[in-house]
């Protein structure tokens, strides 16, 4: 069954770039140990003018050789130059061809596994060159540095991948003399200045990450500053609103009762005694509401009561009658969300605490009622009333309607077609 080449990383686990960079050191080292080992037969003496393809440590060291003389006379030829020949006995070519060959391409695969077990292929990588001894050439040189690098960058452990470079270094250095391939004179200018360019590359990359992710953080910081600088302002209102609510109704009952007692004190002291009664509710709703909203700021009674909502409007409506205000109720059941609710009760508060204000004594009917698509709040009565200045312009008004907002909600305020005043919610709550 043919090996498909191009799914071959992909069922390896590896990156396809790795796996190409592999393949290339692989096929470099391969040529280039066949043309340095010098193939099959055993090669002719290696002269000393010959360069230095890799390292050979096998061969044993001599004494320096005596000076040859350049020339010399051949009867019948003249002066004949002499070259110098290399008297260490020469390897067998194909064993150093296959040596050359084994540890070039087994450093250069190792490169495949770089990235998804760095020291692994750090360890395989120079475990070759520890293990072979023979001819490392520039393919496997440069594969060795990739993996060393890559131990490092891709470990799980700095602290142990440093160790096994540190390691690796101690063992190439007691093991060879000279463990860099030799490369041509006029590659060196580019053998120094290309990693020095590279390295202050990755310098200048990783310090425009650092300024970008301090910008970054930066901004995320005053992000976060004006988001609670926001909240704060939002809480703020929401507890004026919160007091407004409370006190302006209850107080405004409360005015009313005692206005009301103060005129039949003489007369009829049963009915000031029911207005004084009425206050004393009043006041002591006005109260636990009042002790409710700071323990919101400051939770620490457990014995809190949940915020009113449209299940307490028979004890608002009844708050109201007693201070003299003829209301009606008609609702239906209807169930909403826990902020629609508290809302939705908001909204009869202030219409009832605006009618006994500007209207007292006038008929005044609220109806909650649910049209299939939204959910209609209405707080009507006959005389005309408003808030100072016009419908909508008093504070009440104005804090019921960022309230709605929150809910997707709209309010009206404004003379009813019949006369008299009308003020009407509309929220979006589903059947």
């Amino acid at each position: 069954m043919p090996i498909d080449l191009r799914r071959l990383p992909d069922r390896l686990g590896v990156p396809r770039t790795d796996f190409a960079l592999a393949a290339v050191l692989v096929l470099a080292g391969f040529v280039w140990a066949i043309a340095s080992g010098g193939g099959g037969d055993a090669p002719a003496p290696v002269h000393l003018d010959f360069p230095d393809l890799g390292v050979r440590p096998t061969r044993p060291e001599i004494p320096d050789i005596p000076d040859i003389p350049s020339v010399v006379d051949v009867p019948g030829l003249g002066q004949v130059p002499v070259r110098p020949v290399d008297p260490r006995p020469p390897l067998d070519g194909g064993d150093e061809a296959g040596g050359m060959l084994a540890v070039n391409v087994i450093a250069g695969a190792a490169v495949a596994a770089r990235r998804r077990w760095p020291l692994s292929a750090f360890a395989v990588a120079a475990g070759a060159v520890f293990l072979i001894q023979d001819g490392l050439l520039w393919p496997g040189f440069v594969a060795v540095l990739i993996c060393a690098y890559s131990a490092v960058a891709y470990g799980r452990s700095v602290r142990v991948a440093g160790a096994l470079l540190i390691v690796g270094a101690i063992i190439a250095a007691s093991l060879f003399a000279n463990s860099i391939p030799q490369i041509p004179g006029w590659l060196s200018p580019f053998a120094v200045l290309l990693p020095a360019g590279l390295f202050a590359f990755a310098l200048r990359n990783a310090r425009g990450r650092a300024d970008a992710a301090a910008r970054r953080a930066a901004a995320l910081e005053q992000e976060q500053a004006a988001t609670a600088r926001a909240a704060i302002a939002e809480e703020r209102a929401r507890i004026a609103r919160e007091l407004h609510d409370v006190v302006s109704h209850h107080v405004s009952v409360m005015v009313v009762q005692a206005g009301a007692a103060g005129k039949v004190i003489d007369k009829r002291p049963d009915l000031a005694a029911n207005a004084l009664s009425a206050i004393e509710d009043s006041g002591r709703s006005a109260m636990a509401e009042l002790r409710h909203l700071l323990g919101l700021l400051a939770p620490a009674d457990d014995r809190l009561h949940p915020q009113p909502g449209l299940r307490e409007l028979d004890t608002l409506v009844d708050a109201v009658r007693a201070a003299g205000q003829p209301v009606t109720l008609r609702r239906d059941g209807v169930d909403v969300p826990e902020g629609v609710d508290l809302t939705a009760y908001r909204v009869v508060q202030e219409g009832l605490t605006n009618a006994l204000r500007h209207a007292p004594g006038a008929r005044t009917a609220v109806e909650i009622r649910h049209d299939g698509r939204d959910l209609l709040v209405e707080v009507s009565n006959e005389v005309p009333t408003g808030e100072p200045g016009g419908p909508g312009a008093g504070r009440g008004l104005l804090g019921l309607r960022e309230r709605l907002k929150l809910h997707d909600g709209t309010l009206h305020a404004g003379a009813a077609p019949g006369g008299g005043f009308r003020l009407t919610a509309r929220f979006p709550v589903a059947s």
